[in-house]
Protein backbone atom coordinates (compact mmCIF):
# COMPACT_ATOMS: atom_id res chain seq x y z
CA UNK A 1 0.00 0.00 0.00
CA UNK A 2 3.07 2.37 0.88
CA UNK A 3 4.27 1.78 -2.79
CA UNK A 4 0.72 2.87 -4.34
CA UNK A 5 0.19 5.59 -2.52
CA UNK A 6 2.95 8.03 -4.38
CA UNK A 7 1.75 6.21 -7.87
CA UNK A 8 -1.97 7.21 -6.78
CA UNK A 9 -0.66 11.05 -6.07
CA UNK A 10 1.36 11.48 -9.51
CA UNK A 11 -1.59 9.76 -11.68
CA UNK A 12 -3.92 13.59 -10.74
CA UNK A 13 -1.09 15.17 -11.47
CA UNK A 14 -0.61 13.66 -14.82
CA UNK A 15 -3.97 13.66 -15.92
CA UNK A 16 -4.27 17.47 -14.85
CA UNK A 17 -1.15 18.43 -16.77
CA UNK A 18 -1.48 16.00 -20.13
CA UNK A 19 -5.14 17.44 -21.07
CA UNK A 20 -4.76 18.52 -24.38
CA UNK A 21 -8.00 19.85 -25.20
CA UNK A 22 -7.84 23.36 -27.15
CA UNK A 23 -8.68 26.41 -24.67
CA UNK A 24 -10.35 27.79 -27.60
CA UNK A 25 -12.93 24.75 -28.27
CA UNK A 26 -16.25 25.31 -26.91
CA UNK A 27 -18.71 21.84 -26.37
CA UNK A 28 -22.10 22.58 -25.99
CA UNK A 29 -24.28 19.47 -25.10
CA UNK A 30 -27.54 22.28 -25.68
CA UNK A 31 -29.88 21.09 -28.89
CA UNK A 32 -31.33 23.66 -30.93
CA UNK A 33 -35.36 23.76 -31.40
CA UNK A 34 -35.74 26.12 -34.54
CA UNK A 35 -33.34 27.32 -37.59
CA UNK A 36 -34.20 30.15 -39.91
CA UNK A 37 -32.46 29.96 -43.09
CA UNK A 38 -31.80 34.20 -43.24
CA UNK A 39 -30.62 36.99 -40.17
CA UNK A 40 -31.29 40.04 -42.52
CA UNK A 41 -34.31 40.81 -44.66
CA UNK A 42 -34.94 43.80 -47.08
CA UNK A 43 -38.73 44.40 -47.37
CA UNK A 44 -40.73 47.99 -49.05
CA UNK A 45 -43.36 49.39 -47.63
CA UNK A 46 -46.39 47.33 -48.19
CA UNK A 47 -44.87 44.44 -49.77
CA UNK A 48 -44.17 40.90 -47.61
CA UNK A 49 -41.64 38.82 -46.81
CA UNK A 50 -42.28 35.52 -45.53
CA UNK A 51 -39.59 33.96 -43.30
CA UNK A 52 -38.64 30.07 -43.38
CA UNK A 53 -38.18 28.33 -40.18
CA UNK A 54 -36.88 25.21 -39.65
CA UNK A 55 -38.28 23.09 -36.74
CA UNK A 56 -35.27 20.63 -35.54
CA UNK A 57 -37.54 19.61 -32.33
CA UNK A 58 -40.88 17.72 -32.59
CA UNK A 59 -43.79 19.69 -31.08
CA UNK A 60 -41.71 23.15 -30.59
CA UNK A 61 -43.80 26.10 -30.49
CA UNK A 62 -42.87 28.85 -32.46
CA UNK A 63 -43.73 32.90 -31.55
CA UNK A 64 -42.66 35.77 -33.64
CA UNK A 65 -42.69 39.53 -32.30
CA UNK A 66 -41.64 43.03 -34.02
CA UNK A 67 -38.88 45.16 -31.63
CA UNK A 68 -41.21 47.91 -33.37
CA UNK A 69 -44.93 47.22 -35.25
CA UNK A 70 -44.51 51.21 -36.98
CA UNK A 71 -41.58 49.96 -39.29
CA UNK A 72 -42.72 45.86 -39.59
CA UNK A 73 -45.60 43.78 -38.26
CA UNK A 74 -44.94 39.93 -38.27
CA UNK A 75 -47.75 37.41 -38.06
CA UNK A 76 -48.20 34.33 -36.16
CA UNK A 77 -46.85 32.33 -39.42
CA UNK A 78 -43.75 34.65 -40.17
CA UNK A 79 -45.42 36.61 -42.20
CA UNK A 80 -43.84 39.91 -42.17
CA UNK A 81 -45.10 43.38 -43.62
CA UNK A 82 -43.27 46.32 -44.38
CA UNK A 83 -45.35 49.64 -42.70
CA UNK A 84 -42.67 52.33 -43.04
CA UNK A 85 -39.20 53.01 -43.84
CA UNK A 86 -37.09 51.96 -41.46
CA UNK A 87 -35.24 49.45 -39.25
CA UNK A 88 -36.59 46.95 -36.38
CA UNK A 89 -35.58 43.28 -35.44
CA UNK A 90 -37.91 40.33 -35.66
CA UNK A 91 -37.38 38.23 -33.04
CA UNK A 92 -37.99 34.20 -33.62
CA UNK A 93 -38.83 32.20 -30.52
CA UNK A 94 -39.17 28.42 -30.21
CA UNK A 95 -38.32 25.63 -27.30
CA UNK A 96 -35.21 27.62 -25.78
CA UNK A 97 -33.85 29.58 -28.82
CA UNK A 98 -34.55 33.07 -29.53
CA UNK A 99 -33.30 34.40 -33.33
CA UNK A 100 -32.93 37.50 -34.00
CA UNK A 101 -33.36 38.71 -37.69
CA UNK A 102 -32.52 42.61 -38.57
CA UNK A 103 -35.44 44.14 -41.27
CA UNK A 104 -34.66 47.05 -42.86
CA UNK A 105 -38.01 48.39 -44.41
CA UNK A 106 -37.55 50.51 -47.65
CA UNK A 107 -39.46 52.87 -49.70
CA UNK A 108 -42.22 52.07 -51.97
CA UNK A 109 -41.49 52.09 -55.43
CA UNK A 110 -44.16 51.83 -58.36
CA UNK A 111 -43.20 48.61 -60.29
CA UNK A 112 -41.84 49.54 -64.07
CA UNK A 113 -44.28 48.59 -65.96
CA UNK A 114 -45.14 49.28 -70.12
CA UNK A 115 -46.94 52.50 -71.04
CA UNK A 116 -48.79 54.00 -73.87
CA UNK A 117 -49.71 57.62 -74.41
CA UNK A 118 -51.37 59.88 -76.86
CA UNK A 119 -50.82 63.78 -76.32
CA UNK A 120 -54.46 63.61 -77.54
CA UNK A 121 -57.23 60.67 -77.98
CA UNK A 122 -58.88 61.98 -81.16
CA UNK A 123 -57.64 62.70 -84.72
CA UNK A 124 -59.41 64.43 -87.86
CA UNK A 125 -57.80 63.15 -91.31
CA UNK A 126 -58.58 63.47 -94.97
CA UNK A 127 -59.23 60.33 -97.16
CA UNK A 128 -56.08 59.30 -98.22
CA UNK A 129 -53.76 60.96 -95.29
CA UNK A 130 -51.18 58.86 -93.62
CA UNK A 131 -50.47 59.71 -90.50
CA UNK A 132 -47.90 58.81 -88.38
CA UNK A 133 -49.39 58.26 -84.73
CA UNK A 134 -47.51 60.49 -81.97
CA UNK A 135 -47.46 57.40 -79.56
CA UNK A 136 -44.49 57.31 -76.56
CA UNK A 137 -44.64 53.82 -75.13
CA UNK A 138 -42.25 54.30 -71.81
CA UNK A 139 -41.24 51.99 -69.03
CA UNK A 140 -40.44 53.17 -65.88
CA UNK A 141 -38.66 56.75 -67.56
CA UNK A 142 -37.17 54.85 -70.37
CA UNK A 143 -38.74 55.47 -73.71
CA UNK A 144 -38.72 52.27 -75.61
CA UNK A 145 -38.55 52.95 -79.20
CA UNK A 146 -38.96 49.14 -81.12
CA UNK A 147 -42.23 48.13 -79.24
CA UNK A 148 -44.58 46.55 -82.02
CA UNK A 149 -48.18 47.62 -82.29
CA UNK A 150 -51.94 45.93 -83.06
CA UNK A 151 -55.03 47.84 -83.07
CA UNK A 152 -58.58 47.02 -82.44
CA UNK A 153 -60.55 49.15 -85.28
CA UNK A 154 -64.12 49.65 -84.88
CA UNK A 155 -65.31 50.95 -88.26
CA UNK A 156 -62.31 49.28 -90.47
CA UNK A 157 -64.05 50.16 -93.90
CA UNK A 158 -62.73 54.17 -92.41
CA UNK A 159 -59.22 53.67 -91.30
CA UNK A 160 -56.16 51.30 -91.38
CA UNK A 161 -52.61 50.77 -89.36
CA UNK A 162 -49.27 49.76 -90.00
CA UNK A 163 -47.00 50.09 -87.10
CA UNK A 164 -47.68 53.78 -85.63
CA UNK A 165 -49.21 55.03 -89.14
CA UNK A 166 -52.81 55.36 -89.52
CA UNK A 167 -54.27 55.74 -93.33
CA UNK A 168 -57.47 57.31 -93.79
CA UNK A 169 -59.46 55.50 -96.55
CA UNK A 170 -63.31 56.67 -96.30
CA UNK A 171 -65.05 59.16 -94.63
CA UNK A 172 -66.77 58.50 -91.14
CA UNK A 173 -65.52 57.94 -87.76
CA UNK A 174 -63.31 55.08 -86.19
CA UNK A 175 -62.68 54.30 -82.74
CA UNK A 176 -59.61 52.31 -82.06
CA UNK A 177 -57.51 50.99 -79.40
CA UNK A 178 -53.49 50.23 -79.78
CA UNK A 179 -51.96 47.92 -77.89
CA UNK A 180 -47.55 48.00 -77.43
CA UNK A 181 -46.06 44.98 -77.18
CA UNK A 182 -42.54 44.74 -75.94
CA UNK A 183 -40.98 41.33 -73.96
CA UNK A 184 -43.94 39.97 -73.41
CA UNK A 185 -45.52 42.87 -71.62
CA UNK A 186 -48.70 45.13 -73.27
CA UNK A 187 -49.92 48.76 -73.02
CA UNK A 188 -53.01 49.53 -74.56
CA UNK A 189 -54.90 53.47 -75.33
CA UNK A 190 -58.07 54.34 -76.96
CA UNK A 191 -58.78 57.04 -79.42
CA UNK A 192 -60.66 58.23 -82.09
CA UNK A 193 -60.04 59.13 -85.71
CA UNK A 194 -62.46 61.36 -87.69
CA UNK A 195 -61.82 60.79 -91.63
CA UNK A 196 -63.56 63.79 -93.98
Amino acid sequence: MKRLLPLLLILPSCLVGCNNVDSETTVTSREDYINVSTREVSVMEGKTFQIEVEILKPRTIVFYSSSDTSVATVDENGLITGIKEGQTTITIRGGRDSIAIDVVVTPYQAEEVLQITLVKTSFTLQVGDVFALPFVVRKGNTIIEDASFSYEVGNPSVVSFAGKEATALSVGTSKCVATASKDGEKASIGFTIAVY
